[in-house]
């Protein structure tokens, strides 16, 4: 009996199955329900809060934040937790969103539901593991169609259209900005191009929420270790040959519609030179991409990398170097990657 524990029962022996066990006990501890949390993984509640915090703050100034926090909340529980945990972050993020904003507009409140929607879209998509360069894009075009269509809704409203609104203003811009001296010919030019590329705006706007959703998702991912898929990385962005196929037809149309004159040809330059626009930012974030796997290749430590992108940043915005470099890469392949199936060894026979 001196070789027994106080409980009278006598002692397992090593290496059986109970000693692993002997720890534990028959009821399990509290503190295991709760090793999700410790290993990074926010409880329902808690994902529903930071839904709801991001859902807040997308009715706000600051509304280009909003989708990280609803992304860090929505990815950390909601596919792990079935339709019931989906549909309450869904529902704490979109009750904020529009109960803050509905005093700022129908046009406001639109906006926030769609930032909100957005970042649903991005955080199924990476759960599935489907959030493709091709799948981000037609998400950004999507919003951006659903943020005119809010505007356009609202100006109706209103007893006008976005293009008529719009032209006021930039008339109303003219007349301030006329009276500056030797600086008309450039301020008429610049009031040019903003009338004709302002739908790219909308854009700009969707991929803001969009970019700022994946980093929601990305911290959610990190945090959690393995438990949950992670976006892909910025080195991996490869656009699938539909959107050069679009790049290229709208800088036809741009061509055709400059040949011809009328209305329709109008109509045909501003699409077809907002549809280029819009890609030329996507061929850019492929460049970068390509930017991104030099610098990891070459091991540059932080602030070779940050300057690194400034000067490419800086290039971009002077001689378009991103777009160039990623147009480029869709067929030459810089990083060897495996498209349509094939082994990188394929790629670069191909290459070679």
């Amino acid at each position: 009996m001196a070789g027994w524990t106080n409980n009278d029962r006598p002692p397992v022996p090593q290496g059986a199955v109970g000693a692993a066990r002997g720890e534990r006990g028959i009821v399990p501890c509290p503190q295991d329900e709760h090793r999700g949390e410790k290993n990074g993984v926010p409880s329902l509640p808690a994902g529903m809060f930071f839904c709801a915090l991001g859902g807040a703050v997308a009715s706000s100034a600051l509304s280009f934040v909003g989708p990280a926090f609803v992304g860090y909340g929505y990815l950390s529980v909601a596919p792990a937790g079935g339709l019931r945990a989906r549909v309450a972050c869904a529902v704490a993020a979109l009750v904020p969103a529009v109960a803050l904003s509905l005093s700022s507009g129908v046009s406001v409140t639109l906006a926030a539901v769609v930032a909100c929607l957005v970042v649903l879209a991005v955080c199924e998509l990476t759960a599935a593991r489907r959030l493709t360069p091709g799948a981000v894009c037609a998400v950004v075009g999507v919003a951006a169609l659903a943020l005119i269509g809010a505007d356009e809704l609202a100006a109706r409203a209103s007893g006008t259209t976005l293009a008529a609104g719009m032209d006021a203003l930039l008339d109303a811009y003219r007349q301030e900005l006329g009276a500056l001296v030797g600086a008309a010919g450039q301020v008429q030019a610049v009031l040019s191009v903003v009338g004709l590329l302002w739908p790219v705006a909308y854009v700009i706007a969707a991929a803001a929420s969009c970019a700022s959703a994946s980093l929601g998702a990305l911290v959610a991912a990190r945090r959690s270790g393995d438990a949950l898929a992670r976006p892909p990385r910025l080195a991996e962005f490869d656009l699938p040959l539909w959107v050069v196929a679009v790049f290229v037809a709208s800088v036809a149309g741009i061509a055709l519609a400059l040949s011809v004159d009328g209305p329709v040809s109008q109509v045909a330059l501003a699409v077809s030179a907002n549809v280029a626009m819009s890609v030329r930012f996507a061929l850019a974030v492929q460049g970068l991409a390509v930017l991104s796997w030099v610098v990891r290749d070459k091991g540059l430590g932080p602030v070779g990398s940050a300057l690194a992108a400034a000067v490419a940043l800086y290039l971009e915005v002077q001689f378009v170097v991103l777009t160039i470099a990623g147009l480029v890469d869709v067929w030459a392949n810089f990083r060897h990657l495996a498209r349509g199936g094939a082994p990188d060894v394929a790629d670069q026979s191909m290459q070679d």
